[in-house]
């Protein structure tokens, strides 16, 4: 939920009040409540520590499940990862604090004001809900997600759409996206039911069994993170073999978690970007799940970077042959993160529908192969299990983009 958003929604929330629709206002109060907790703890989150960051996430696990990500956490329990987690108290030393910021930051207040409205009899007066929206606005300027050139009034008043951050335009479903903080271009991958694993007989047993897998439309990278695209968000460039169009390297899984983060919160509403499940990786490494062995065909040579190109380092993206759907380097070049957890019978665990495996080890699974390794490991069904507090010069990521709601 980025500055337009919130803007749109407290616009909304003011109308509410002012056209008297109590029901509507008190609903909306409470999703906008949500939604600007989600996107604090977004941006504590991308700026913290490797340390604190596990801890974070093994929290996140601990009150979501295994499978639960906090973007769909309800509000109470946001409000227990923000209390558990001291998140507050990591965003006063990490954030330039507004003046208002510990006011702002009290949640419990507003969430008694809301728990109450949730009930016919609660804040049924126009004053509880303008007092409702001025500290939604409130928290929203103070920690920087909504810029405000003056002082909100005690009544709602309706806010400049021209105010706040430049934000992404939502882009026509089906229709390539290049995301403006970052320049990367995303082409959209229409879902489909594929056979996933090792159609062609020529792997390792985790590849097997081959199996159908149906995924819903994503939007995916045309080209691996670079450097450039990087230093856009991070202060340093870990990479071993400088250069700008050169893939990012030497990157942890915690330092792609942040990189990511940052990008979701500095991007435009209703826009969500992830890691790749390694399903979804599969299907568009193989231009859209088409029968081939690697990203564009069944000849390395024309479509991967890999040993027989006697590199000695990486090479800029984009320069070979990309796949039939405009995805470039997903054989060779670097290894890719995946969002999903290795285990080695994953093929016999999946579920049809979106699979990502969430147990089994502490490894992540990594995509692709690399410029330093044969082009067997340049196949689209290889798979491959990497520690996630380690690094290396072949190793970097790819971002994939869904529209939420």
């Amino acid at each position: 939920m980025k500055s337009k958003a919130i803007m749109d929604q407290l616009n909304r929330l003011a109308g509410c009040v002012q056209d008297r629709e109590f029901d509507q206002a008190r609903s909306l109060s409470r999703t906008i409540f949500n939604n600007l907790l989600k996107s604090v703890y977004a941006l504590v989150r991308g700026q913290a520590s490797a340390a604190i960051m596990r801890g974070l996430l093994e929290l996140e696990i601990e009150i979501g499940g295994e499978n639960s990500e906090f973007r769909d956490f309800a509000s109470g329990q946001l409000i227990d990862l923000f209390s558990r987690g001291n998140v507050i108290r990591h965003m006063e030393m990490e954030m330039a604090p507004g003046p208002n910021l510990s006011t702002a930051l009290d949640f419990q207040v507003i969430a008694r004001w809301l728990e109450a409205g949730a009930n016919d009899d609660g804040f049924p007066r126009p004053a509880s809900l303008r007092f409702v929206h001025a500290w939604l606005t409130l928290l929203a300027e103070e920690t920087g997600l909504l810029d405000s050139d003056e002082e909100v009034t005690a009544a709602p008043r309706i806010i400049s759409k021209t105010a706040g951050k430049k934000v992404a335009e939502f882009p026509d479903e089906g229709s390539p996206f290049t995301d403006p903080v970052t320049d990367m271009t995303f082409v959209f991958v229409p879902g489909s039911t594929f056979s996933m694993g090792d159609t062609f007989n020529e792997g390792v047993e985790d590849e097997k069994p081959v199996h159908e897998v149906s995924l819903s439309d994503f939007y995916m990278a045309t080209c691996p993170v670079t450097q450039a695209q990087w230093k856009r968000l991070m202060a340093e460039n870990p990479s071993n073999f400088s250069g700008d169009d050169h893939p990012v390297e030497q990157v942890t899984l915690v330092d792609v978690i942040n990189f990511i983060d940052k990008l979701n919160a500095a991007s435009g509403t209703g826009l969500h970007f992830d890691l790749p499940s390694e399903a979804q990786w599969e299907y568009a490494a193989r231009s859209g799940g088409k029968n081939e062995l690697y990203a564009g065909g069944q000849s390395p040579e024309a479509v991967a970077w890999f040993e027989d190109d006697n590199l000695g380092g990486t090479a800029p993206v984009a320069q070979k042959t990309p796949n039939k759907i405009g995805l470039y380097d997903m054989s060779g070049n670097v290894w890719e993160w995946c969002r999903d957890i290795y285990h080695p019978e994953a093929y016999r665990r999946h579920t049809k529908n979106d699979p990502v495996c969430t147990g089994g080890s502490t490894d992540r699974v990594i995509r692709g192969g690399s410029w330093n390794l044969d082009a067997w490991s340049a196949r689209c069904s290889r798979r491959f299990r990497f520690d996630p507090d380690l690094f290396g010069p072949a190793l970097g990521f790819r971002v994939m983009m869904r529209m939420d709601g």
